[in-house]
């Protein structure tokens, strides 16, 4: 995990009453965080996600 994906599994998501899943696939994607119950995808764009490569794949 990235810097800012611990910050927030460890400050917030952690500490949520319900299932927080890190690190999800779902289909062909792997997702940061997923809370089925609530039907929440969350995804942190890192630097990474700068990369031409990375932003072609992001758009799909």
């Amino acid at each position: 995990m990235t810097d800012e994906e611990k910050h927030l599994w460890y400050d917030f998501l952690k500490k949520l009453p319900f299932t927080v899943n890190r690190q999800k696939n779902i289909g062909n994607y792997i997702v940061d965080f997923y809370i089925h119950s609530k039907g929440i995808v969350i995804e942190l764009d890192g630097s990474q996600h700068l990369s031409e490569e990375h932003e072609i794949s992001d758009k799909k």
